[in-house]
């Protein structure tokens, strides 16, 4: 079952480490970046760590925040490396050719970030790769699909010893919203983007399918495949009945489903879950206030909505007791968590 929205994705802590390394890098504290995540630099740095989408996107919201650069998404994926991807990007700069590592890239990046679904066509002498948006990104949608298509275009740029913005490796990046003021820096190390497009793609000349990759090694890439298909396996099992739960949790006309209802869902009865929750070390309603807690962070992100109306849609009808149990999440109001997380609206239409 996909998840509601990106916040109920799952995906590798090095990207929120990249991230606050950029902000520190800036002058900006960590603590402000970290500021309702849940999260420690050293959490950020564990070999194999994984962090709850919601908590990326809420340290995206506040890198937005405190640092106001519409272009932090572009320099983000500029400074990607191979590395940061782990054996994905072991097995990218192993591979035999552009066309194989793209082959590559497509089967693990997706299973390694849930977001995006990826189609690769060949049209006479132009490659075109579509991204398809597995879930809707609310304010954040410009910002991540900005750090998804540059960050692309850098790595597989990179595993053939070129630039992103040179060399003709992509003729262009079609992105379906407007520009914003800081792609004119950008405009000599970024591939050209086409603004207000039906969809967002990729393009670049054909011929460079077939280059060669100077680090390949088939040794090396079915390693990378071995460790990159244990992981893949190892996410599978990490299927828990908190996890099942939690991505179930959804909010229909005001309300979340009670554990009643939840029990029948999951095909076990009300007792088995229970218990089945308190043996993994939480309870039914701690799982629901983590959802509220994300839900609310990513609709206080959208200034249109009322703080009332915020409220109503976590199943709160009065406001009185959302200000309350949000208070008990992060520690604020949620006016003064919105006053200090707002993303601009000129870099989020």
């Amino acid at each position: 079952m996909p998840p509601a929205h990106p916040l109920a994705a799952n995906i590798p802590a090095s990207y929120g480490l990249a991230l606050l390394s950029l902000l520190r890098e800036r002058g900006h504290g960590e603590e402000a970046a970290l500021s309702g995540t849940q999260l420690t630099r050293e959490l950020l740095q564990a070999q194999h760590g994984r962090i709850a989408g919601w908590q990326y996107a809420t340290l995206l919201g506040n890198a937005i925040a405190i640092d106001g650069d519409p272009g932090l998404a572009y320099e983000l994926g500029l400074r990607s490396q191979v590395t940061k991807h782990g054996f994905v990007g072991f097995g990218l700069i192993s591979c035999a050719t552009l066309r194989e590592a793209i082959e590559f890239s497509q089967r693990y990046f997706q299973a390694r970030v849930p977001i995006f679904d990826s189609h690769l066509t060949v049209n006479d002498d132009q490659v075109v790769i579509e991204l398809r948006e597995r879930v809707p990104m609310g304010p954040l949608r410009q910002m991540v699909i900005d750090i998804a298509v540059v960050e692309l275009c850098s790595l597989f740029a990179k595993v053939l010893g070129q630039e992103p913005g040179r060399d003709g490796w992509a003729s262009q990046i079609s992105v379906p919203y407007p520009e914003h003021a800081a792609y004119a820096r950008y405009a000599g190390r970024i591939p050209p983007f086409k603004f207000n497009q039906p969809s967002t793609q990729i393009r670049f000349p054909a011929r460079k399918l077939d280059e060669p990759i100077a680090t390949a090694d088939p040794v090396s890439v079915q390693l990378a495949i071995e460790r990159c298909e244990q992981e893949l396996a190892s996410q599978v099992r990490s299927l828990t009945t908190a996890t099942q739960v939690s991505s179930r949790l959804v909010c229909r006309d005001g309300r979340y489903p009670d554990i009643q209802a939840m029990a029948q869902v999951l095909l076990m009865s009300e007792r088995t879950l229970k218990r089945r929750l308190q043996d993994e070390g939480t309870r039914f309603q701690a799982l629901l206030d983590q959802v509220k807690h994300r839900d609310s962070l990513r609709l206080l992100a959208q200034p249109q909505l009322a703080i009332q109306q915020v409220a109503q849609a976590v199943g709160y009808a009065d406001p009185a007791n959302f200000a309350r149990a949000f208070g008990k999440w992060t520690g604020m109001s949620p006016r003064a968590w919105r006053q200090r997380h707002a993303l601009p609206t000129d870099t989020h239409r």
